[in-house]
């Protein structure tokens, strides 16, 4: 395909959104030049591969087209300085790669969009990162991350965009948060503690156990709260287990020497 001669670049002075596509696309299906900028725009600026890229870029197209800011034909837009990639009206482009584009861009021109881009007007290369406030991610595709700038980002602001090309799922990392409250006996997090009470060890109603409740504590240690219960556990038997233990020793014969084994 030979290069491309662009239309009139000049904004006009009202648009009417509506009216400025339906101008922009009878022109493209009449003319062939302003189909072949469309595809050109749509060629250079996506990977050729993903059919929702390619839809992605057209959609962009299209959306300055309807746009006040931006030029009212698809060569226009396209043609714009230092807005679409370098030489996309003159560089050649190979046969084998064209069906594929043309047919994009024959839907684009039916009035199929990019639905995830929305009324995006611009768009980088997938895995930039910019400092800017007013960018406004709506989704990747096609190698492009495609956004919206400065517009009511009070009702859509879309920080991390949604990827078309492939859907991978990664666990969210864990946020730890560290506490900065004196941590005292009174008001100790609950991580120090237990998740539940321990149940407190049944005391057997033993005659012993009865008399060492009841007995009084000595005048020189008042507040031992600890005796009772240290002699109360004297009077209770350990617990019996069925745990025995072997030993194996090797046979005597086998073994040299004069001593015997005891």
């Amino acid at each position: 395909m030979s290069p491309v001669e662009t239309a009139a670049t000049s904004n006009p002075a009202v648009k009417e959104p509506r009216e400025a596509r339906k101008r922009a696309i009878a022109l493209a299906k009449a003319d062939p030049r302003e189909k072949e900028c469309l595809i050109r725009a749509m060629y250079f600026e996506s990977n050729r591969s993903s059919e929702a890229g390619l839809l992605g870029v057209g959609t962009v197209v299209l959306n300055r087209v309807e746009s006040p800011r931006y030029p009212e034909t698809i060569c226009g837009v396209v043609g714009a300085p230092r807005q679409f990639a370098s030489g996309v009206l003159t560089r050649p482009m190979a046969a084998r790669d064209l069906p594929k584009v043309e047919a994009a861009a024959e839907d684009i021109l039916n009035g199929k969009r990019n639905e995830a881009v929305g009324a995006a007007k611009h768009f980088h290369m997938a895995g930039m990162r910019f400092s800017y406030t007013n960018m406004h991610y709506m989704t990747v595709a096609g190698g492009n991350a495609f956004y919206v700038k400065g517009e009511r980002p009070e009702r859509r602001r879309i920080e991390e965009p949604s990827y078309q090309l492939a859907a991978v799922s990664e666990p969210a990392p864990v946020v730890t948060r560290s506490s900065t409250m004196p941590t005292s006996f009174t008001n100790a997090p609950l991580a120090f503690a237990p998740t539940a009470p321990a149940a407190a060890a049944a005391t057997p109603a033993s005659q012993a156990s009865k008399l060492v409740n009841k007995a009084l504590l000595p005048p020189s240690r008042p507040f031992d709260l600890g005796l009772r219960t240290k002699t109360a556990a004297a009077f209770i038997a350990p617990p019996r287990r069925d745990a025995r233990l072997a030993a194996l020793m090797p046979d005597s014969r086998g073994l040299r020497g004069s001593v015997p084994l005891n």
